[in-house]
């Protein structure tokens, strides 16, 4: 089984799979009370329509969801881990909580003219970046236009402002005053 290219491991399956199957168990036994599926041969259809149910939607679909989960957790493992270099084992919830909050940025392209004004409009992908660089650059054919591509992003929280007490000074302090304002 694969999601998307990607090979699911054996454990994930065999968990979903039992999962579903206890699911649709117990779907089954609902149903034979609710129904009153009386004949040997209803219940028979019933349950080999649910394990096929099983076997080629729900597990599957769960297969993938586990997975998935898994491997967010353990991309926040890493950020953790990069973030403070400590192993992911020596970090508590608030790090963890911490690196889930981090905010993302959605990765872009941008064109520039060799030499002329920087261009502010992120391209969603790589081939309409592309287009519109040699759209440019048929305009104006003296002019190598670049495709630039967005690799990290960093930002910084504002400065907190603070409030600063002002004192009146102390007349008995005047050592060192010598008249002069600086």
């Amino acid at each position: 089984m694969s999601a998307e290219g990607q090979t699911i491991p054996d454990d994930i399956r065999d968990i979903a799979k039992a999962t579903a199957e206890a699911l649709i168990g117990r779907m089954c036994t609902t149903m034979d009370h609710s129904f009153g599926l009386q004949n040997e041969q209803q219940q028979r259809g019933l349950k080999t329509s649910m394990s096929q149910l099983v076997e080629h939607d729900i597990a599957p679909a769960m297969a993938k969801a586990l997975h998935e989960e898994r491997q967010r957790c353990a991309s926040v493992a890493r950020d953790a881990t990069m973030m403070t270099g400590a192993p992911i084992q020596e970090m508590g919830d608030e790090v963890a909580a911490a690196v889930l909050s981090q905010p993302k940025a959605v990765k872009f392209w941008m064109v520039y003219g060799l030499g002329q004004r920087g261009s502010t409009y992120q391209h969603p992908s790589k081939s309409s970046a592309r287009k519109e660089a040699k759209r440019l650059a048929s305009l104006h054919p003296d002019i190598p236009f670049v495709v630039l591509a967005a690799v990290d992003a960093y930002r910084t929280d504002a400065p907190v402002m603070q409030r600063i007490k002002i004192t009146k000074p102390d007349p008995a302090d005047t050592f060192g005053d010598d008249g002069i304002p600086f």
